[in-house]
């Protein structure tokens, strides 16, 4: 290969610094097509030398290269016909064999998922979707099974295959998320599971037990965040909620070599900002801090969604509350799985009406139902739960007007209460469930003071009679507040209040919280503000500002207010969301709720904010647009990244872009070998125990400066791919990569 240039082969840096040189061989040249792709190895043949498959975007061939043994002739091999333009050595290393693909490739898997004892392979892109080639008895492959999936990813490492005593399972990046496909006899399993993860960003797919809990753990990359690296712990048969490690990775994590003193899994990876190689490793250590936390979160829906609903109940009737969410862009229904321990993270939709504003939980006939409203669709549904088919498509409820929002009314059975337009006029209207089984207008109230939309229907029991009072909330106006009468009408008892007119304007559902106050049997109100939370209750018939909770920061917007006894010692206290983006405990002039701090992190803008007690302890159910968070106090255990080493290299103008691991100097402890593809440039580094510091001992340009070879061109990054494995079955690690339209083979050599 005329163009091909190597610098160094072999370097040694003298007694002490390190037991043993790298050296490697010159490379091994072999044609694969100009940008070749989606390299992979296994042994397919069974003959125990490692093989390589790659797909050929040129000729559209799934190429696979079996090794020889010297002197001997790869057995249960098909070859390719002689080609008088592409001739065969004798003395060949790798014997080649075709599989031809209509489509493109964007991923390769190899694994076993018809339990015969050989490897079959995975092939996938989001256009041509997911197909398996099975090796056949006859050393053939089958023609490919096409697999039901939803949308893959376009990325690498969106395919996993994962064998154990139970059987096979295929795991796929979709767009929706991770989706698990489980085989019996060679054949998928209908319908597929899938662990939602909707960040257009995110990718990569590592499955492994990282808290040694017997689960394996999904591990993944959001380029573009503070904390990029993502672990979703096994849990069962499912994964829950996504763990942001702090960390901020340029390349997916390669998992090191076990050296001879490993005794836990380290991965290495390029740091974002820095460039530099690092080492890190996981563990579940007990975190001693002041006022700590944890924080699960769960991506349900895009980062740009605009508009959600959600709501809480015991729609299984298992005892445990499961929540509901809807998008207003998507017609289905999202629920989320609960068991003793909280949210499993198994998630389950279900179609049902588009542009839906609003969901809530509605008791019909003594069981939890979902009250569904879409304007866009001018419904009103109510949908059940079957432990086999999951919600119902929700049964329509007859209704005058267009449906606005809804709610079931929180003192009443099987009554419902709804905002109506007709003619551009709003009414509040109360259905209750009749003889015939269907819902009837028990009475109707013209809602003369509302000039806008209105946003929500906000239910409580302001004046403590034990009849559910209604605020309705619109934009930039003071709320209506409707007191419930026993005969089932209203009575706008606040029109004149001071309170109600200036102190609650421009209040909107984010703004507004509810605690009940047990001493007098009523609820009061929290109402957020600029640099403060406000309690506001009724008194002496009329609404009253009881007492003031300040922030730090008198500036700042909050929202979501919430009392609850966080620290468990029987004084309440008052949280908020500052608009800078952290939770904060807020103080008033009581000494027993004299104490403010906050709780710095990641969080997500919040839409609404629910107490969950259990008999432990209390913790917050954070609602936003695209998903939830849950805010708890510390675990025993809690899974953090420790950082154990790093190298930045003293190359001039060299910024790595990839890395990968493995054993180049046969000693027993793992190397790096570190990539610049706009540098065309690859470093090995050796690690120092005594010293305890990784150094450079080997670096090399794998070819010429001019991209351009007969008016083709390479990738902006070369070489693109590369892989660590015994490719001449004589123990050592050997290098591989793909290079412009070549396969460069650099064997290690003793």
């Amino acid at each position: 290969m005329r163009h091909l240039i190597i610098i160094f082969f072999f370097i040694f840096l003298g007694p002490g610094i390190f037991s043993k040189p790298i050296k490697l061989s010159s490379p091994e040249v072999l044609l694969t097509g100009w940008n070749a792709r989606c390299l992979e190895h296994a042994d397919l043949n069974k003959d125990g030398m490692e093989d390589i498959i790659y797909f050929n975007l040129d000729k559209s061939y799934l190429e696979i290269l079996y090794r020889c043994k010297p002197n001997e002739i790869p057995k249960k091999v098909r070859p390719v016909k002689k080609d008088r333009w592409e001739p065969k050595l004798e003395n060949g290393s790798y014997i080649q064999e075709r599989i031809f693909v209509p489509n493109s490739i964007s991923d390769i898997a190899v694994g076993d998922l018809n339990s015969d004892g050989v490897f079959d392979i995975v092939t996938g892109s989001p256009q041509s979707g997911i197909k398996i080639y099975f090796r056949l008895e006859e050393n053939e492959w089958s023609e490919p099974l096409k697999i039901e999936s939803e949308k893959m990813r376009p990325y690498s490492q969106s395919l996993k295959v994962v064998t154990s005593k139970k059987g096979s399972e295929l795991f796929i990046f979709s767009e929706l998320g991770l989706e698990r496909i489980t085989f019996l006899d060679g054949q998928p399993k209908y319908p597929s599971t899938i662990f939602r993860e909707d960040d257009k960003k995110a990718y990569g797919l590592e499955l492994i037990d990282l808290n040694e809990d017997g689960h394996l753990d999904w591990m993944y990359l959001v380029q573009g965040e503070e904390y990029s690296l993502k672990v979703r712990l096994g849990k069962n048969n499912s994964f829950g909620p996504e763990l942001s490690m702090d960390i901020n990775l340029a390349s997916f994590p390669t998992k090191l070599i076990a050296g001879k003193d490993s005794s836990s899994a380290k991965f290495c990876s390029i740091d974002s900002l820095s460039r530099e190689a690092i080492v890190f490793s996981f563990s579940n250590i007990f975190k001693e801090k002041k006022n700590a936390y944890n924080i699960s979160t769960y991506d349900i829906f895009e980062k740009s969604n605009k508009e959600s609903s959600w709501t809480l109940g015991d729609f299984d009737d298992d005892g445990f509350n499961e929540l509901v969410s809807v998008s207003a862009g998507k017609g289905e229904i999202v629920f989320f799985q609960s068991d003793k321990d909280g949210f499993s993270g198994t998630v389950e939709t279900f179609p049902s009406f588009r542009g839906i504003s609003d969901i809530s939980l509605h008791n019909h006939e003594d069981k939890a139902h979902l009250l569904i409203v879409s304007p866009e669709e001018e419904v009103l549904g109510l949908s059940s739960y079957d432990e086999n088919k999951g919600f119902s498509f929700p049964k329509l409820i007859n209704l005058e007007g267009i449906p606005i929002l809804a709610s079931g009314h929180d003192s009443e059975k099987n009554t419902i209460l709804i905002i109506c337009e007709e003619d551009s006029n709003y009414y509040l209207k109360t259905l209750q469930l009749g003889n015939s089984g269907s819902y009837e207008e028990k009475n109707s109230l013209h809602l003369n003071d509302l000039k806008r939309e209105p946003q929500s229907l906000f239910q409580c029991d302001l004046n403590g009679d034990s009849h559910s009072d209604v605020m309705v909330l619109s934009s930039r106006d003071a709320p209506l507040i409707l007191l419930g009468e026993k005969s089932g009408e209203w009575t706008d008892s606040s029109s004149n209040s001071v309170v109600r007119k200036s102190f609650l304007k421009n209040v909107d559902s984010t703004k507004l919280g509810k605690f009940p106050d047990s001493s007098l049997n009523k609820d009061s109100l929290l109402v957020a503000g600029l640099g403060f939370v406000r309690e506001i209750g009724w008194q002496n018939g009329e609404l009253t500002i009881i007492q003031q909770y300040n922030s730090k920061d008198q500036g700042s917007e909050l929202s979501c207010p919430v009392r609850m006894d966080w620290d468990q010692d029987g004084k309440d206290e008052v949280f908020a969301f500052n608009e800078n983006g952290h939770w904060e405990r807020l103080k008033s002039g009581f000494a027993d709720s004299n104490i403010k701090n906050q709780w710095d992190g990641s969080f997500m803008e919040p839409n609404h904010v629910m107490v969950l007690e259990s008999k432990k302890d209390a913790h917050l159910l954070v609602l936003g647009n695209s998903g939830f968070q849950i805010i708890t106090k510390p675990d025993k255990k809690t899974l953090s990244v420790n950082i154990e080493s790093k190298y930045l290299t003293d190359l001039p103008k060299i910024r790595y872009n990839g890395i990968e691991s493995g054993d180049f100097n046969n000693d027993g402890m793992p190397d790096l070998v570190c990539l610049d593809g706009k540098k065309s440039l690859l470093e090995f580094l050796t690690f120092n125990k005594k010293e305890n510091i990784w150094k450079s001992s080997l670096h090399f340009e794998v070819f010429e400066k001019n991209l351009h070879y007969q008016g083709k061109k390479g990738g902006l990054f070369e070489p693109r791919e590369g892989l660590v494995f015994d490719a001449n079955g004589d123990g050592l690690d050997d290098l591989v990569f793909l290079v412009h339209n070549r396969l460069l083979l650099y064997k290690q050599t003793k």
